[in-house]
């Protein structure tokens, strides 16, 4: 197996394990912490976010964005590339762009949620606006993540079951 191979196979992985920790914020976290009254969910997501950045989620955030951008290059420069070398090419994009909006525009809401009171009117006010806005935004990039997962996945068979026969 090609090293090239060997790459987008792990930025399959961690942009599956990306996707699924995105999911399951969206589907089960976020509803949960709709649910509480603002101040306890404000706390909750401030320390959720407090705790977030540590080794297990960005080796997995920067990692599978480093395997996804090597994939895209190698890819795109190959003289001779196939199928198989778009569409892994493609996955990797796709995850990328959920890692960009992950920067661009979840990051600095969780920002703008650190800075709240819980307790207040004003923590209430941006707690609403931040529900809503950052669980659509994540929505769209664990999308992103998963097919990207699907992309890197997919193209990276074809190209070593293609080369087998």
């Amino acid at each position: 197996m090609s090293l090239n191979n060997i790459v987008s196979a792990c930025g399959a992985v961690g942009s599956a394990v990306v996707g699924g920790i995105y999911t399951n914020f969206s589907v089960r976290v976020m509803p949960w912490l709709g649910s509480l009254p603002d101040a306890e969910a404000i706390e909750t997501m401030q320390k959720f976010n407090r705790t977030a950045v540590q080794v297990p989620f960005t080796t997995f955030f920067f990692g599978t964005a480093i395997a996804s951008t090597w994939t895209v290059v190698h890819n795109v420069r190959k003289k001779d590339r196939g199928i198989g070398d778009q569409i892994s090419a493609t996955g990797g994009l796709l995850y990328l762009a959920g890692w960009v909006l992950t920067i661009v525009y979840n990051v600095p809401r969780n920002n703008r949620l650190a800075d709240v009171v819980a307790g207040t009117a004003e923590g209430a006010r941006v707690w609403h606006m931040y529900l809503d806005e950052w669980t659509s935004a994540n929505s769209v990039r664990a999308v992103l993540s998963l097919l990207g997962a699907v992309g890197l996945g997919v193209g990276t068979a074809m190209n070593i079951f293609s080369k087998s026969r």
